[in-house]
């Protein structure tokens, strides 16, 4: 059964919404799991990281995945993964027996993630382009929001909420296989298998840059209900506040970056919105109005999502688009596998709750230094030319 290419958006669109959910699950129910699935707090980042370690293995092949199998398969394998992965986390009697099961659930993510984007490219052309990438961007959080408000709303229960995340991939799975029409397996084109030498630099920078900008946004939402909880919030009241991260970034999410092109000055767009979201995060931890600072860091965080896609397109050309989205990729899932335990690390060592969101305003800081070397690369290449 044919939906169209806008009706295979819209599964698309509702299989992210599922991943994004399956990737918050374990934040938003974090304070229930220590002490029972994970012993402290750096396991519990350790858990929430891991879902995005396999990523950092697929990216690579992903695209010989889809060459040699064809779209649907690849999709299809995606989000039964994801199922399969979330069924095993519900299960998981230990904290190793949990890691298998985000791990297996991470592979699938990290190939609806490429498969989907792969998918709309290959369906729409010009402006709707940006309409169709645009709506399969805003389900991501859309999926971290909705896991944020609905799980703490289970009370104590935690084993119902991941499995409730579990039956969520399951639908999204059955609604792929009935609806989503792909592309067959398809001949590998011509295509560089490595980097023009000028395209290192600027290409590295941003993977640092979406690596950097991804982590924080993780970690603010994952670490988010655990802080407003130790300043006296109930469970259902700070899940409730930090999913406004997670749908406040939804309004701008498809049109902030082309706003910003039109403007003329995507990079200062960009760098303002960085450091305003490091300005939400230091004054959330400095105990400000979490209704305004949260909100306020999920709308900056929509315009930086399109335009540094769109800062790497520019950065490669068309041979080595393929192989350079892949080492893009590579840098995003180190970063969202390292970057999470990390901040949970440092809330051990230190003791205090603020401390993650801390540590992800510097790794947004780092964004902004990064950002720099890109320009500068860039502006070297034109130079030359």
């Amino acid at each position: 059964m044919s939906l169209g290419r806008w009706g295979d958006v819209g599964v698309l669109a509702l299989a992210r919404v599922s991943m994004g959910a399956q990737l918050q699950v374990v934040g938003a129910l974090g304070p229930l799991l220590i002490g029972s699935l994970v012993a402290d707090w750096a396991a519990l980042g350790t858990l929430i990281g891991t879902y995005s370690l396999a990523g950092v293995f697929v990216a690579l092949p992903a695209g010989w995945l889809l060459a040699r199998f064809g779209d649907r398969v690849v999709l299809l394998g995606g989000v039964g993964l994801m199922a399969l992965g979330g069924a095993v986390l519900a299960l998981a009697p230990d904290f190793t027996a949990a890691v298998a099961g985000r791990l297996v659930s991470g592979v699938g993510g990290a190939l609806l993630t490429i498969a989907g984007a792969k998918m709309v490219l290959d369906r729409f052309s010009g402006a709707a382009v940006a309409l169709a990438m645009g709506m399969m961007l805003m389900a991501w959080p859309f999926g971290i929001g909705l896991a944020l408000l609905v799980l703490p709303m289970l009370g104590q229960d935690w084993r119902t909420g991941l499995w409730l995340s579990a039956g969520f991939c399951s639908l999204a799975f059955v609604l792929v296989m009935l609806t989503v029409q792909g592309g067959g397996p398809q001949a590998a084109t011509q295509r560089r298998m490595w980097l023009l030498r000028e395209e290192w630099r600027p290409l590295l920078a941003l993977g640092v840059v979406w690596a950097g900008y991804n982590a924080s946004f993780a970690v603010a939402v994952g670490f988010t209900p655990a802080f407003l909880v130790a300043q006296g919030l109930s469970r259902a009241e700070a899940g409730a506040l930090a999913s406004l991260i997670g749908f406040s970034i939804l309004p701008l999410q498809p049109m902030g970056g082309a706003i910003a092109e039109r403007l003329g000055r995507p990079m200062l767009v960009c760098v303002l919105c960085l450091l305003g979201m490091v300005g939400a995060l230091a004054a959330t931890a400095a105990g400000a109005p979490a209704w305004l600072t949260l909100p306020a860091f999920g709308l900056l965080a929509a315009p930086p999502s399109s335009l540094i896609m769109a800062f790497a397109g520019r950065a490669l050309s068309a041979g080595s688009r393929a192989f350079g989205m892949g080492v893009h990729y590579t840098l995003f899932y180190l970063g969202l596998a390292l970057l999470p335990p990390f901040a949970g690390f440092v809330r051990d060592l230190t003791g205090a709750p603020a401390a993650p969101l801390l540590t992800a305003a510097g790794f947004l800081a780092v964004c902004v230094t990064a950002l720099g070397v890109y320009a500068a690369a860039m502006r070297g290449r034109a130079a030359a030319a």
